[in-house]
């Protein structure tokens, strides 16, 4: 298996740097930010190169009708599993390359994307900037907090973006738009069990959208680092199988998975877990 430093597939970064114009602040009437065209191209060669022969869209058949329902005004949502910053970015090179979806489809996703990717260091801000998406201040980002003080100057710069980006989300969603979710608002880190949980916030979305297909990821070209550190994960070729669930009726289900909470449990918890289990 080829192994690489991700910084070593950097030597195209200052031409990607140049191809943003946008207005990158993190504020609330600034939450959906435009990606550019010739740096996804930049990006979709990467995962050209590193997905190995034979990664695929398993049950294109519900992406095309996902499509079609999008398209004739209807709400639709992919909640997706989630392991590396590669994870959307693959997925849209595969719809690209399949003439069977396309460009149209692929243009069509608009995933929603935590703060913290543009924060974390100015060359993984490239290449999230690089595909149109909406930002949320995510919830995560308190769970290690314990100053309520701290946690009160947060909240009043997240509630507001947060409000921004559910306005902004609608909006997109009625107008040709399919949001990509990563329910739980991470990547998976094996050495980290709680990544895997979904994020409460999930069950929110489940009530405000038509059409649902889960996404499973199987494969992983870019595995985090157990350092944390971003910059130093290391891109492999991999065999890049991810498969579309058929389509759910967002509401039937939250309001299935509702009904079947056990005693005790927080309904809306129950709600995430029924999607993590499903995914």
């Amino acid at each position: 298996m080829k192994i690489v430093k991700i910084e070593e597939i950097y030597h195209q970064v200052s031409a990607m740097e140049s191809n943003l114009y946008g207005d990158y602040e993190f504020r609330p009437d600034n939450v959906y930010q435009e990606g550019s065209p010739p740096n996804k191209e930049i990006i979709g060669q990467f995962a050209d190169k590193y997905m190995l022969p034979g990664s695929r869209i398993e049950n294109i058949g519900a992406l095309r009708e996902l499509h079609s329902r999008c398209r004739a005004g209807e709400s639709c949502l992919i909640l997706a599993e989630h392991y590396s910053n590669f994870d959307f970015p693959i997925f849209y090179r595969l719809i690209e390359n399949d003439n069977r979806l396309g460009p149209v489809i692929a243009k069509s996703l608009l995933p929603i994307r935590g703060m913290k990717l543009s924060e974390s260091s100015p060359i993984t801000a490239i290449f999230t900037r690089s595909f149109d998406t909406i930002i949320i201040y995510p919830s995560r980002s308190l769970d290690s907090i314990e100053d309520p003080k701290e946690i009160a100057a947060i909240r009043k710069i997240s509630i507001p973006i947060n409000q921004a980006a559910m306005r902004e989300m609608i909006n997109r969603k009625h107008n040709g738009r399919i949001i990509l979710v990563f329910p739980a608002g991470t990547r998976y880190r094996p050495w980290n069990p709680s990544s895997r949980k979904g994020v409460r916030e999930i069950h929110s979305y489940l009530k405000t959208f038509d059409n649902v297909i889960f996404l499973a990821i199987n494969g992983n070209t870019l595995p985090p680092n157990v350092s944390g550190d971003m910059t130093q994960d290391q891109v492999v070729e991999d065999l890049m199988i991810l498969t579309c669930s058929d389509i759910v009726r967002g509401r039937e289900f939250r309001k299935t998975a509702e009904e079947s909470t056990p005693e005790g449990k927080d309904p809306k918890q129950h709600i995430v877990d029924r999607v993590m289990f499903e995914l």
